[in-house]
């Protein structure tokens, strides 16, 4: 998948305290069965402890609790399914420090070389986290790639007008960027493949994680891809329902369905539909990025760039298109990573959403939607 965000428009225009903090806990709280004379009570209690800030956000959770949302649509607040665990530290045991990288990624510019590169893509693959995808992902050294053919795992190129990165399917013979074929009997003989390009780096380390991050998304759902064919495959029954059904009959069935999501993810996925897995790695790339920058209009412009390719790249209006499902996951993620955030970068961030909300009218892409729905935590 490309990571191509191209948005028009002007793009550059505190962390809240914890209820249990506050000595509440919101799964055990009366709150959430109490009527409104009690939650009146709790709600002039908690100002007394901690002022109107700490009152808002109890009758946003109050509200969550109940499960109304502030468009007035009911639904079940269960929490995010990320597809990689949050990242802790720029610098792994056996990685480059920030001042080691630095130095190398200058050296690498001003002599551009795959002897140059190649310890920055793997480093930034081990430090990303991509040896939790599959073997190859943090190879001893990283292949050469001319954006036509690659290896199973990461691949670099050195073509500095590309994209930062590309995930796609590959076959035995190194083709990349193949259509998935879906047969019910031949399992697909294709492998998954990572390109990262030096537009992917920067004289920064922690600040070059996004790329890979955003493709470590892309490769995961082509896992689950890839693994629901082969359940797919392997089913048995009177009938033979092809792959669309079967994942119909799977979110239907009694004992540990598949969630709405998967069958999003997995169903686009099967057809290398982009819409679906491009927003939620878009918001990998925002939430990995934006509170490792100064809390500036200025230095955070990279990661709100990001941010919006969850609504529109070069190549198709992505919140638009996107199933419904994974426009909720996409903004349970995003109210999770808000409430991490200091009060600084939760400020500008909410500074920025007015600015585009000023800006943003009613159209195809969906932005106006997806601003909006911002509101409802971005506050």
């Amino acid at each position: 998948m490309g990571h191509d965000c191209l948005m028009g428009g002007e793009l550059f225009a505190g962390r809240s305290r914890p209820l249990r903090r506050l000595g509440i806990t919101p799964e055990r709280d009366a709150t959430r069965t109490s009527g409104a004379a009690t939650l009146t009570e709790r709600y002039l209690q908690l100002q007394k402890q901690a002022g109107n800030q700490a009152v808002l956000s109890l009758l946003r959770w109050g509200a969550r609790a109940a499960g109304v949302t502030e468009a007035g649509t009911v639904q079940r607040d269960v929490g995010s399914h990320r597809e990689n665990p949050p990242l802790t530290t720029p610098r792994p045991a056996g990685t480059l420090s920030e001042e080691q990288w630095t130095a190398a990624y200058r050296a690498a510019v001003a002599k551009p070389s795959v002897e140059a590169y190649e310890p920055l893509f793997r480093d930034i693959a081990v430090t990303a986290g991509m040896a939790g995808l599959a073997a190859g992902f943090v190879p001893s050294k990283v292949p050469m790639s001319d954006g036509k053919t690659a290896k199973p795992g990461l691949n670099m190129t050195l073509n500095t007008s590309d994209e930062p990165g590309h995930t796609a399917w590959v076959d035995k013979s190194g083709v990349f960027g193949l259509p998935l074929k879906l047969d019910r009997r031949t399992p697909p003989d294709v492998s998954i493949a990572i390109i990262l390009s030096p537009q992917a780096l920067g004289p920064d380390k922690a600040l070059s994680l996004r790329a890979a991050r955003h493709e470590m998304v892309h490769a995961r759902h082509k896992m689950k891809v890839l693994e629901a064919v082969k359940d797919w495959q392997s089913s048995r029954g009177r009938r033979q329902p092809g792959f669309d059904e079967w994942l119909k009959q799977q979110a239907k069935r009694r004992n540990n369905p598949i969630s709405a999501l998967d069958v999003a993810l997995i169903g686009s996925g099967a057809k290398d539909g982009a819409a679906n897995t491009e927003v939620l790695a878009y918001v990998e790339g925002f939430t990995t990025d934006f509170h490792r920058r100064p809390a500036t209009a200025a230095q955070a412009g990279p990661a709100f760039f990001e941010l919006l390719g969850a609504v529109e790249t070069r190549k198709l209006y992505t919140w638009a298109q996107a199933d419904p499902a994974v426009q909720v996951e996409a903004l349970t993620r995003l109210r999770e990573y808000h409430g991490t955030l200091d009060t600084d970068h939760q400020r500008l961030w909410k500074e920025w959403l007015d600015t585009q909300l000023a800006k943003a009218a009613n159209d195809k892409t969906g932005r106006k939607d997806f601003l909006n729905r911002l509101t409802a935590f971005v506050t």
